[in-house]
């Protein structure tokens, strides 16, 4: 998962089973700003409600350990529920304070319709181990892409934007700091984003 979609300033990851957009009950409360358990147990009420491969899947630990739903649950999770678009907002039916109407509006118009410009694009960047262990000007490459990306979408403080910029910049400003101590870079040869070291 490296793509997110902005709801309500929170960056939501973009998960997807079968080719449909999908979410998970964590995820939902998160949006929705509910108590952890929240959406689980309103599934659990009106269980009857939904139908098993139209409003939800019920997955595996082995699809939950696929690469396409990588990071949706925690670790070692045995099994879990995917909601689709529609189980979506029968779930959320019995949320009707104002947060929630505007959260629904969102979801529907820029996550589940994919509506690209509202994504947020995570910057993957290789390990520390992986960076050493290439040619330095291969490296240096990789490094000055990833930061000339991560900064260029950025938001205002307190965006989810902003919020996604700062989760990278905790693995770029190691990354730099590893080239420069392993390959003897000079600030200068870094070029403007070496001016994140500086930030730090």
């Amino acid at each position: 998962m490296s793509n997110f979609v902005a709801i309500q300033n929170t960056a939501m990851p973009v998960v997807e089973y079968q080719g449909k957009r999908v979410v998970t009950f964590a995820m939902i409360d998160k949006a929705h700003g509910r108590k952890k358990g929240t959406a689980k147990r309103t599934f659990t009420l009106h269980r009857d409600r939904f139908v098993e491969g139209v409003d939800f899947f019920d997955v595996t630990q082995d699809v939950i350990r696929t690469e396409s739903l990588k990071g949706a649950f925690p670790s070692r999770t045995p099994r879990g529920i995917l909601v689709t678009e529609r189980g979506y907002l029968i779930l959320v039916k019995p949320f009707n304070d104002p947060l929630a109407w505007n959260v629904q509006i969102q979801m529907v118009e820029t996550y589940f319709r994919r509506n690209t410009l509202g994504e947020l694009r995570h910057v993957e960047i290789p390990s520390l181990e992986e960076l050493s262990q290439m040619p330095a000007e291969k490296a240096q490459h990789i490094v000055a892409k990833a930061e000339k990306e991560s900064s260029h979408g950025h938001g205002k403080p307190g965006s989810a934007a902003m919020t996604l910029r700062r989760k990278e910049l905790k693995q770029i400003r190691p990354a730099i700091k590893t080239l420069i101590d392993l390959h003897q870079i000079s600030i200068c040869d870094l070029g403007d984003f070496g001016k994140v070291i500086n930030n730090t």
